[in-house]
């Protein structure tokens, strides 16, 4: 999904959780976990990526075109959200609680919008062990199909990447 798109579902969720519990740290959690997840984006880009051109467009249009060559995105994996889901039940922490349905929402959405993105089973992605075992391999996880952005950052936000190519 865009960026845009997890920034409109993240605000319309944490409206809906704040108005639903009256808790303002279940809101923050989904802020948190619907739309903040994704900086593990910008440490892959950043750390494993070894980007330096630390611009919104150039960040935007290196995920929108392909051009990751490794793919950690720890907070996107299921082996975190269990840890997190035990921690919060352990600490009966509302702001993580509020981070797992934030989180929960992000990845379905994801694996509904970006599973059009990847030839493998786009389940199986999320998990940390799935990428760790092809060894972060964007092409073995995502294949190597051009993929083309909107021209402009905010279209490029708003709407996202789209294969070259309809399958």
């Amino acid at each position: 999904m865009s960026p845009g798109g997890h920034l409109l579902t993240t605000v319309l969720a944490a409206g809906a959780g704040l108005v639903a519990t009256g808790s303002v740290p279940v809101a923050v959690g989904v802020v948190a976990g619907g739309f903040l997840i994704d900086t593990d984006h910008l440490v892959d880009y950043v750390l494993v990526e070894r980007r330096r051109e630390l611009t919104p467009a150039a960040f935007l249009r290196h995920y929108n075109e392909g051009h990751t060559r490794r793919v950690v995105l720890v907070l996107h994996s299921y082996e975190v959200f269990l840890a997190l889901a035990g921690l919060a039940w352990w600490l009966d922490s509302a702001w993580l609680a509020g981070y797992l349905a934030g989180g929960a929402m992000h990845l379905v959405l994801d694996i509904i919008f970006n599973g059009r993105l990847t030839p493998k089973s786009i389940f199986a992605f999320y998990s940390l062990g799935f990428r760790f075992a092809h060894a972060f391999d964007a092409a073995a996880l995502f294949g190597t199909e051009p993929r083309v952005a909107p021209p402009g950052f905010w279209r490029s936000f708003l709407f996202g990447a789209r294969l070259t190519r309809r399958r």
